[in-house]
């Protein structure tokens, strides 16, 4: 799980209990920038700040940790299309040279590095 992961939960679960930003980062002691850094995964959240907030939110803690489940239906869909996905790739390599296929996993390597 990534920090935007937690930093969606934690202002999903702040905006169900009725409080702004500025209200939870004043009962957790905090600025309000700090919380909205949370929020947004642009700030790593250590386990004594995530226990703090899941007692002012009222929340258990694993309610921050745990991956959301996709909805009925959700995740096949995902697997299928990707399959459709992958397989059309993997018929078109058949068509590609040596050094093309060299080429495009340079490139699939270099785009790949470049969303890290």
């Amino acid at each position: 799980m990534i920090y935007r992961d937690i930093g969606k939960r934690i202002q999903k679960a702040r905006e169900e209990s009725g409080l702004s930003q500025e209200e939870l980062a004043s009962a957790l002691g905090i600025t309000q920038s700090a919380l909205s850094n949370y929020e947004l995964g642009k700030r790593r959240l250590y386990l004594a700040n995530l226990e703090q907030l899941a007692n002012v939110l009222g929340r258990p803690l694993s309610y921050f940790m745990e991956e959301e489940k996709p909805a009925d239906g959700e995740a096949a869909t995902r697997v299928d299309s990707t399959d459709e996905v992958t397989s059309g790739i993997i018929g078109l390599l058949s068509e590609l040279s040596q050094e093309e296929r060299v080429q495009l996993l340079d490139y699939m390597k270099w785009r790949r590095d470049r969303q890290k």
